[in-house]
């Protein structure tokens, strides 16, 4: 999200200056105005440049979060909580910006405007969360809620990242081998088979050469990826390039699916985690959008948003613009009936989440497999092609 810095009148002629976060100037200006405040100048600040700019880790967020909670829970003051979660040695990035955000509270800041100045630490469902328990004066409550919603974020993280942990490892370890091939074992069959004097098999002989130029053709490998891994980064950060990026996720055959899964589980904790917490339904959804990373699925929110503010059911909503399965659409239209929405929505995330583990492990069951086939197929292959002329030896010979 960018950060701004402003310059602002308060109701008594007071001029006030200070950084928040917002998704554009408009919506800063609107949001300053609903504080009383006139916007005299509002400048986009360009992010830190360093360890101050690198983002918190959510782990390292719920640790301080519920320790945050537990310290405002026994009675102390929100300026001595933050003064006691600030020590983080195990953290010391996030212990700078709890230093800074201690700073500002203690001069008269809410503590949600301390927050919203660093973004990277900070999330909009956080401060909305914050502005909420400011307002009910609940505030160990709502960042109770936080703190499930953070966890079962933590958990399903840790899931997708075990999923693809056993894959990486066969694939670094097949990189690994391919290289000890290359640089260490073929060579002796090149100079061995130099001596005979003979025609190799075609196969052979085109392997042979790869070795023998591997000082050129690695370097020009090790470019050519790179090249091609920084121009898909220029790429998909670009909104275009992200949006086609994520149509071709959602038509691939299995891939789709378990992006839909992801996203109607982080979705639906999102919303449930902020309705429950008091924040309105509209706001929710906008708010929730922050969380959302797949530009398709940004889009389609965008529309349900419009729809219940033009006065539509978020049920018709989700259902018409293909936001959540249909099996989420009619639960959360039992939710609107019922009123019970908030637990509904946990009821959703919950269920996705429960069916991500079990298309995980299904996944597991056939990519492991794959892999090790992938690998046989490979290093198989290139010993044959070596000992070819081993099999024809006699022919060679003669």
């Amino acid at each position: 999200m960018p950060l701004y810095t402003y310059t602002a009148f308060n109701s008594q002629g007071v001029r006030l200056t200070g950084e928040a976060a917002a998704d554009s100037e408009q919506a800063l200006r609107a949001e300053l105005a609903g504080k009383g405040l006139l916007v005299q100048e509002l400048k986009a600040r360009r992010a830190a440049i360093g360890f101050g700019a690198r983002r918190v880790r959510p782990e390292e967020f719920a640790l301080f979060n519920q320790e945050f909670m537990a310290l405002i829970r026994a009675g102390l003051t929100i300026p001595d909580a933050l003064a006691l979660a600030a020590n983080r040695p195990d953290s010391p990035n996030l212990g700078r910006i709890l230093v800074r955000v201690l700073e500002d509270v203690r001069g008269g800041a809410l503590l949600s405007d301390a927050c919203a100045h660093h973004p990277e630490a900070f999330e909009r469902l956080y401060l909305a969360a914050v502005r909420t328990g400011e307002k009910t004066g609940d505030l160990p409550r709502v960042l109770g809620r936080y703190h499930e919603y953070l966890r079962h974020r933590v958990a399903l993280r840790k899931k997708l990242n075990q999923a693809m942990a056993y894959p990486a490892f066969l694939l670094v370890a097949l990189v690994v081998i391919l290289a000890v091939l290359f640089v260490f074992v073929m060579p002796r069959f090149v100079a061995m088979y130099a001596d005979l004097g003979a025609d190799l098999p075609l196969p052979t002989r085109m392997l042979l050469g790869v070795v023998e130029y591997i000082y050129i053709v690695a370097p020009l490998t090790l470019a050519a990826v790179a090249a091609g891994v920084v121009g898909w980064r220029r790429w998909t950060a670009t909104e275009t390039g992200r949006r086609q990026v994520d149509e071709l996720r959602e038509r691939l055959p299995y891939v789709g699916g378990l992006v839909r899964i992801v996203i109607t589980a982080q979705l639906a904790r999102s919303l449930s985690t902020l309705l429950s917490g008091g924040t309105p339904l509209v706001e929710a959804l906008q708010t929730a959008a922050s969380s959302v990373t797949n530009q398709v699925y940004l889009d389609r929110l965008e529309q349900v948003t419009r729809q219940v503010v033009e006065g539509g059911s978020l049920a018709q909503a989700v259902r018409t613009t293909a936001l959540m399965p249909d099996m989420a659409a009619r639960m959360i239209e039992v939710g609107e009936a019922s009123g019970g929405l908030d637990a509904m929505l946990a009821e959703i995330a919950q269920f996705y989440e429960e069916m991500l583990d079990t298309r995980l492990a299904r996944v597991m069951t056939l990519v492991e497999p794959l892999m090790m086939l992938l690998m046989g197929v490979l290093i198989g292959g290139i010993i044959i092609i070596m000992y070819l002329p081993v099999f024809h030896l006699a022919d060679i010979i003669k």
